[in-house]
């Protein structure tokens, strides 16, 4: 067989065609499945490089019809591939395709960064082409490439933006979906054969996002039957018992797992959950651990919408304890990324934090463009507040709402009372009546300032936060 029948093209001198064929190939052979098919395909890149090498350098005397490039059995290649291809320029988006075909190189952070950083991948004409590239190639293969791997893509490339304003809904949707996977391990794996590895990954990846435990049973189960020594598998496992036994129970579990896997951060971050929930001593290793990224860190429901029990709001979790230490700067950054942070423990919280942020601000710096701002902020959070800001915003319309509800009431007091019924009775009848009216203006004030609050939240909040950003 030929060089160019391996390689699947046409006799050519191009070299970006005999790249490209050669990438296209390492697609469907990897070196650590078929080591033979791959050294073939490796030998048939390098005898293509020097029929083009060798094309470029007689073609000046014009004579070359005596050269033809030998069968593949017959050659004797000089050159190691990692020559060839330092010699040669590769495209991005091939680069990407060559690293994800060899599994080691796959799950080597370094050799992504290296792609990302150089300095062919910032080329001003051909960066936005290669983001979009990357972000598709990223959707397309999210489940098999490790998360610190996609992080460091989010971050050089900024794929944050196109989330925010990309106006292609679908690919706003995978890319979440992408930000939003568990930081599992890959490194375990190197030993499986690739048929293996991709169905221990799905069958993984089935068993963390499933909603009942019956199905995290059946796929944990068909995981474990490929490869039972995966640590994150094992965590898995455990956790998804929480609500059939005991906190307690758990607890011990995760112990054990901890003293195998000290440094898994998810079996720190619910350690510390469970340490929480059960009133016991703060272990400021977990603290540090949970503060690494996790998953069943962010609140989920399931068809009924219910909170699944061992799903954990970690900034609530992070807030509340660092809010106990009285680390309110910290406390705060976690709080107001909070789930839900109109929950009163979550909000008088963060009032408090606010509070005390206000005082220092007035009593230091003294910046009334940024004591506004966390009055404004703080409005969020404190009923008292939002009604400061009304009566300093909304003078006007209060004092409007005053006259109109007086208006009836003096309407009123002018029918029952006149100059010739001025006597006692008279006089307490108004008192006690004048009493019960101003309470129940005052409740019924309240609680419509209270509904106004709630829906001034809502539409404030998230407005509010993605612009302080």
């Amino acid at each position: 067989m030929t060089v160019w029948e391996i390689l699947k093209i046409e006799k050519t001198t191009d070299k970006r065609v005999i790249k490209r064929a050669y990438a296209k190939a390492l697609k469907y052979t990897h070196p650590e499945d078929e080591p033979v098919a791959f050294q073939k395909l490796k030998e048939a890149f390098d005898q293509a490089l020097k029929y083009q090498a060798f094309d470029d350098a007689v073609s000046t005397s014009g004579d070359i019809s005596s050269f033809e490039i030998r069968e593949l059995d017959e050659c004797n290649p000089t050159m190691d591939l990692d020559e060839q291809t330092e010699a040669i320029e590769f495209s991005f988006k091939e680069r990407l395709e060559m690293v994800f075909a060899n599994y080691n190189e796959r799950i080597n952070i370094e050799a992504w960064r290296e792609i990302f950083q150089s300095e062919s991948a910032f080329k001003v004409d051909e960066y936005e082409r290669d983001r979009y590239y990357l972000a598709i190639f990223l959707i397309e293969n999210r489940y098999f490439i490790p998360k610190k791997i996609i992080n460091l893509a989010f971050e050089i490339y900024n794929l944050n933006e196109m989330i925010s304003n990309d106006t292609n809904l679908d690919l706003v949707f995978a890319l979440k979906e992408v930000k939003d996977l568990p930081p599992f391990e890959f490194v375990a794996l190197q030993d499986l054969e690739e048929n293996e590895r991709i169905r221990f990954i799905l069958a993984r990846l089935n068993a963390y996002q499933c909603l009942e435990t019956k199905k995290i049973q059946s796929y944990i189960k068909q995981a474990k039957a490929i490869f039972d020594k995966d640590p994150d598998l094992e965590l898995i496992e455990i956790i998804s018992r929480t609500g059939k036994f005991n906190f307690n129970s758990i607890l011990k579990e995760i112990n054990a797992f901890i003293a195998k896997n000290p440094e898994q951060a998810t079996a720190r971050m619910y350690r510390l959950f469970l340490h929480k929930k059960l009133s016991k001593p703060l272990n400021y290793k977990d603290l540090k651990g949970a503060i690494l990224e996790t998953y069943y860190s962010t609140p989920r429901e399931n068809e009924f919408f219910d909170e699944i029990i061992f799903h954990i709001d970690k900034n609530k979790l992070l807030g509340l304890i660092y809010y106990d230490l009285k680390e309110y700067t910290t406390a705060y950054t976690y709080l107001i990324n909070a789930s839900d942070t109109s929950r009163k423990e979550i909000r008088d919280r963060v009032a408090f934090c606010l509070k005390l942020k206000l005082e220092q601000e007035k009593n230091s710096f003294k910046n009334k463009s940024k004591i506004n701002d966390i009055r404004t902020e703080l409005s969020l959070y404190s009923l008292w507040t939002f009604e400061q800001l009304c009566l300093k915003t909304q003078k006007k319309r209060i004092l409007l709402m005053l006259i109109l509800t007086a208006f009836p009431v003096l309407i009123f007091a002018a029918l029952i009372t006149d100059d010739q019924k001025t006597d006692t009775i008279w006089a307490n009848y108004w008192f006690v009546f004048g009493c019960i009216f101003v309470i129940i203006l005052a409740v019924a004030y309240l609680l419509f300032r209270k509904d106004l609050w709630k829906r001034y939240r809502e539409a404030k909040i998230e407005e509010y936060y993605q612009n302080k950003k």
